[in-house]
């Protein structure tokens, strides 16, 4: 039987014959780092440098793998880290990167009024985040670094006008994506990193088509 999630849990995996540690998690998918055994140390233990999470849906991390112990997260590692920040942001499917030029944020916001069902304002509570888009081809471009206006949190408006402006440069004629959205993907220089795409999460996209 899986124990509950929390973060600095251990696992041993199916797939893996090395452990494991859940970095971050959510009702639908677990990030984690690996041990590398070369040097004896968790993959990302410096907190420095930039990397990416692995990543799986709860159900597979649920099937695959098995507990072990917890190593409890410092608090330098949750500054770092964040989990408390969503995997996904800002997704709309009745919006999209390639229709029109990149908009303002006031007409951002004008756009969300009518594709927002709620009048809650959605941020993510941090200072800047770095946001990477995607190319023509589908390949991962250079992230930019992105502040909040008020330093303190970043507007669903604020985040969606600089997807914009990053994204619309580098679209091609095949359309990659269906509505919008931006996604958790790890740490750059200490600061969380985002990704742009549609309104599903590439692994929620992989998932569907059944990869």
């Amino acid at each position: 039987m899986h124990m509950s999630l929390e973060l600095g849990a251990v696992f041993k995996t199916a797939w893996s014959a090395d452990p494991i540690r859940v970095i971050a998690f959510d009702s639908s998918v677990v990030m984690y780092d690996t041990w590398w055994p070369h040097r004896s140390a968790w993959g990302m233990a410096k907190l420095s440098g930039t990397f990416s999470y692995y990543r799986l849906s709860r159900p597979l991390f649920d099937e695959k793998s098995e507990f072990l112990r917890v190593e409890p997260y410092s608090s330098d590692e949750s500054n770092v880290h964040r989990p408390d920040l969503p995997f996904s942001f800002a997704q709309h499917t009745s919006l999209s990167w390639y229709s029109g030029s990149p908009p303002k944020i006031s007409q951002v916001a004008l756009r969300l009024g009518s594709a927002s069902r709620s009048g809650v304002q959605p941020v993510l509570k941090v200072a800047s985040i770095y946001l990477a888009p995607f190319g023509p081809k589908d390949g991962a471009k250079t992230a930019s670094l992105i502040h909040a206006e008020d330093g303190m949190a970043i507007s669903e408006p604020e985040v969606l006008s600089q997807a914009w402006q990053l994204q619309k440069p580098l679209l091609g004629d095949q359309r990659l994506t269906e509505g919008i959205g931006i996604y958790r993907s790890g740490v750059r220089r200490r600061i969380p990193s985002y990704y742009i795409w549609g309104s599903q999460s590439r692994l929620e996209g992989e998932s569907s088509d059944g990869t």
